[in-house]
């Protein structure tokens, strides 16, 4: 009789179980729309389109250099009986550094807009990296929520047993201390859930739905491109790289405006004076010719030469950044799907395993125990499914965003992957 009920305390601990596993939530979270607010709401993506203004600010700056310049000036000093007065007009005609200048503008607005896209990843990659905090937090909290209850199901059935004389103190004791340890992880998940919950919010603005969070049993599908691919694009088209060469070529212009300073410049220029009445006011337009000579050019063309040696340097690195994590991200997300279908067979061969325990137990060949060890076995790889598939998502998005994939369209590839929604 005491076999007979143990057993289908068990029975009931594998339904407690069955329904963690297959429990799914109503609909995904919309990480999109998630992602708009947060574009609105974090203040480094705000500082980031301060930061585009500012570039198309001096990229007009720049366009602007063969504008005609004007001066003004009107003084009248103690010993002075009216009023001094000057008004002088010069146009650029010809001044290498300026053009220069001129032919900067665009990389300049360039550089600040993909500056900005840079910004957008950074903001994708962090939003993921919260939902993912989320989900793993809930789905600790979820599956530790199951096996307190089956723990304490099994307390009830142990001590029951030991007032029978069917069971042992040392059975009872176990399961206590396992029951114990058990609700101590409750109170730390839960306080991960809390923090998970503010960093959220932090980023969007808005408290989410807890509900929201929960992974479904088979996650999305991704098509991975060939490597060649993946390098050729994220070479050609990832923003980091864009930049890199952007930075370079400004280096190599800001050497040539340096060296046009040595140039002689061409201007056209009409000066008006006047001291007291029209009796006393002198005008002319003619051509002045500057030949501009400072030591300190010297120095400063190579300070901007070895700027140059920099910036090629750091393009070399992002080349070759770009090439080892196409590989490695690649390799990383064709794995994680052999590893995630190794992982829901391990959880299938574990519910074997409890089911193979309670026939042992009620034969008994093995102890109530042996059972519990068997279902909290199945809690585990439960949960290592979650982390790989957690980190799967995260490799989705990086493989994603490194192929020049757009933020918004990054971000929800990674949603239809990690929760198997459109």
């Amino acid at each position: 009789m005491g076999k007979t009920s143990s057993l289908k305390v068990v029975r009931f601990a594998v339904c407690l179980l069955a329904a963690a596993l297959s429990a799914t939530q109503a609909s995904a979270r919309d990480l999109l729309a998630d992602y708009q607010k947060a574009l609105r709401f974090d203040p480094q993506y705000q500082t980031a389109l301060a930061d585009l203004s500012i570039a198309q600010r001096s990229a007009k700056q720049a366009q602007s250099v063969f504008y005609p310049e004007a001066t003004f000036n009107t003084e009248r000093l103690a010993t002075d009986t009216a009023t001094r007065m000057s008004l002088g007009v010069s146009q650029p005609l010809l001044d290498w550094g300026r053009y220069i200048a001129f032919k900067q503008a665009t990389p300049k607005e360039m550089l600040g807009e993909i500056s900005l896209q840079v910004k957008q990843q950074e903001l994708a990659n962090k939003l993921i990296k919260a939902a993912i905090d989320l989900v793993l937090a809930n789905e600790s909290l979820r599956l530790n929520e199951t096996k307190i209850r089956s723990v304490e199901q099994q307390a009830l059935r142990a001590a029951r047993m030991l007032q029978l004389g069917q069971g042992t103190v040392t059975d009872l004791r176990d399961i206590q201390v396992k029951q114990s340890q058990a609700r101590g992880q409750q109170l730390a998940f839960e306080s991960q859930l809390q923090v998970a919950l503010k960093q959220y919010a932090a980023i969007t603005g808005e408290t989410p739905r807890i509900q929201d969070f929960v992974l479904p049993l088979q996650q999305g599908s991704y098509s991975v491109l060939s490597l060649s691919e993946y390098t050729d694009i994220g070479l050609r088209a990832n923003p980091s790289a864009i930049a890199a060469r952007l930075n370079v070529d400004l280096a190599l212009s800001e050497v040539q405006k340096i060296k046009a300073s040595f140039v002689p410049t061409v201007q056209a220029r009409y000066s008006y004076s006047q001291s007291g009445d029209n009796s006393s006011s002198q005008s002319y337009v003619g051509m002045a010719l500057s030949v501009p000579l400072r030591a300190s050019t010297v120095y400063e063309m190579q300070s901007a030469e070895a700027t140059v040696i920099k910036t090629q340097e750091s393009l070399r690195e992002t080349e070759s950044t770009i090439r080892l994590n196409a590989d490695k991200l690649r390799g990383q997300v064709i794995n994680g799907v052999q590893a995630l279908k190794v992982q829901r067979e391990a959880i299938e061969a574990a519910e074997f395993s409890v089911e193979a325990n309670t026939k042992s137990y009620q034969g008994g060949v093995r102890t109530a125990v042996d059972v519990l060890n068997a279902i909290q076995t199945v809690f585990q790889v439960k949960s290592d499914y979650v982390t790989l598939a957690t980190t799967q998502a995260q490799n989705v998005l990086a493989l994603s965003l490194l192929a020049a994939t757009a933020p918004l369209d990054a971000v929800a590839l990674t949603r239809q992957y990690l929760f198997g929604a459109p």
